[in-house]
């Protein structure tokens, strides 16, 4: 099926762009017996048929896949390949969620987190004008960055609170115009404290959940969202519905 072929369900009526940007550094081929890539590779596949039979998302939702490692690189749906984003054009990055044949990740290099946020941000914000000189109703993006690391320079340096800042205040000025809702999902071994300086409201720990899980999460906060809510809201409801869950698996751990 070519790009152009693709279509969204019956029903439509407006358009929800959402942006993965997912880790895919050396660190996500830990541990060697059981490495998380493998785990997150999983947890996509299931995902992506599963919303098959979720009629609101399959009508609404549209999903661009980043990863960043030492390259920041987007899944283009053509070829059905990861590319280097500069090469990309983003009104063909964007597919309907059902759609979506996610590609075998692979874990290596280091976590250039900062240029692939810039990146998400630039292909939201030319995806939504499109739609809307297209007169198609959008509603404002989402970005989802899941990560179980530190932002680090080209040279594998970590990056300090001062190199986050530019990238941190596009990120918080593009939320308070309602342009997107930006939430960052720190895993096991994430720097909790550096990734909430990129995104002090929208950072949560949620090392002991499974990445289907925190995928079931993420869209549910999309999918219950209303345009008009301020991000922030947005980011307090995903917050209590992650708290809920963990303390749910805790009691299913307890139970055992």
């Amino acid at each position: 099926m070519s790009v152009h072929s693709i279509e969204f369900g019956a029903g439509f009526e407006e358009r929800q762009p959402v942006v993965l940007l997912l880790d895919t550094s050396a660190s996500m081929g830990r541990p060697a017996e059981h490495p998380r890539i493998d785990e997150l590779n999983g947890a996509l596949t299931r995902w992506f048929d599963g919303v098959r039979g979720q009629e609101r998302l399959r009508n609404r939702v549209e999903v661009c896949l980043i990863t960043f490692d030492s390259a920041v690189r987007v899944h283009d749906p053509g070829p059905g390949r990861l590319v280097p984003v500069e090469e990309a054009d983003a009104d063909r990055l964007f597919v309907p969620v059902d759609s979506m044949r996610p590609p075998t990740l692979r874990a290596e290099g280091l976590t250039r987190l900062t240029e692939a946020v810039e990146a998400a941000l630039e292909l939201v914000r030319t995806r939504y004008r499109t739609l809307q000189r297209q007169r198609v109703p959008v509603r404002r993006p989402f970005l989802w960055v899941l990560t179980d690391g530190a932002p680090s320079d080209a040279q594998g340096r970590p990056l300090d609170a001062t190199a986050l800042a530019g990238t941190a205040g596009r990120v918080r000025e593009g939320e308070e115009r309602g342009e997107w809702v930006f939430q960052v999902i720190g895993v096991r071994g994430a720097d909790l404290p550096m990734l909430r300086v990129l995104a002090p409201k929208a950072t949560s720990a949620l090392e002991n959940l499974d990445f289907g899980r925190i995928l079931d999460l993420l869209f549910q906060s999309t999918d219950d969202s209303s345009p008009d809510q301020s991000a922030d809201i947005v980011h307090e409801q995903f917050d209590d519905r992650a708290a809920r869950l963990a303390r749910m698996e805790r009691l299913e751990r307890d139970l055992r």
